[in-house]
């Protein structure tokens, strides 16, 4: 006979809610906590390793008591009515569910429809940083990358980047990494301040905690967290409009804001 295990994580005391919370104190709870620890939002000098890892947290208990199969079925691991093994079925670490809840919409989900909306997403985020005028990007072309856009001041340099992918792995991610530390190497200046912010969109993420732990280790590095070279990577889950910043904010004037106008909540 299988054995009984207590179940590893408490997602209720993770939210900071009672087990009989309703769906609406359970979403409450969520956005109150996610806007105090969203890494876009924490105040500097945070922890941003600290911070990330607790919006896995969050992200992960949300998204098991927001779908009404998944919480049950956590919830009879919780009480010992079925098996632990049951509770292995529940996604990893940051792992963003494929589909939304039903409650979300009312009709059918369109591909189309959705492609054009990210599209057009995308391309807003695109004319709102080059329409910064502190900014002073502009459009340019770089293989293997949907859009760039580069510019700087008399102190620095700028470079911003766009890849879509529909899933975003480990392997997708370190060969993304691989064409990003090329780019860096070819637009970095020997004088100026370097700046590079590079935006992982993606449909579907799998081996959550696997691909945070690998963009987060690129950006921390030595040689692309310092004042002269500067990276960020933004993954950008475009089925539920949320988005984690890799590496270090930077207090920059022009860097703030360009990261500011790329926040999703």
């Amino acid at each position: 006979m299988e054995s009984h295990k207590p179940i590893s994580k408490d997602y209720y005391a993770i939210l900071g809610v009672n087990a009989d919370a309703t769906a609406t104190e359970i979403k409450k709870s969520f956005r109150a906590l996610a806007h105090q620890y969203h890494p876009d939002l924490v105040q500097a000098g945070s922890s941003s390793d600290a911070t990330a890892e607790k919006m896995i947290e969050l992200n992960e208990a949300f998204a098991v008591l927001s779908d009404e199969k998944r919480k049950k079925e956590y919830d009879d691991v919780r009480s010992g009515k079925k098996p632990a093994v049951a509770a292995a079925k529940a996604e990893p670490d940051w792992e963003m569910p494929t589909a939304k809840p039903a409650s979300l919409y009312t009709v059918p989900k369109n591909v189309a429809v959705d492609q054009t909306v990210n599209s057009d997403f995308l391309e807003k985020i695109k004319n709102l940083l080059t329409q910064n005028p502190s900014l002073k990007l502009q459009e340019n072309i770089e293989k293997s990358w949907t859009w760039t856009l580069t510019g700087g001041t008399w102190a620095g340099n700028y470079w911003v980047g766009l890849r879509s992918c529909s899933t975003l792995s480990p392997s997708v991610a370190r060969e993304i990494l691989a064409q990003t530390q090329a780019v860096i190497t070819k637009n970095r200046s020997g004088w100026k301040s370097n700046f590079f912010v590079f935006i992982l969109a993606f449909q579907t993420l799998t081996e959550g905690e696997t691909v945070l732990r690998v963009l987060r280790t690129f950006c921390n590095s030595e040689a692309n967290s310092k004042n002269k070279n500067h990276v960020n990577i933004v993954a950008m889950d475009m089925s539920q409009r949320r988005s984690v910043l890799c590496g270090k904010r930077s207090s920059e004037g022009p860097m703030a804001e360009l990261l500011a106008t790329m926040a999703v909540s």
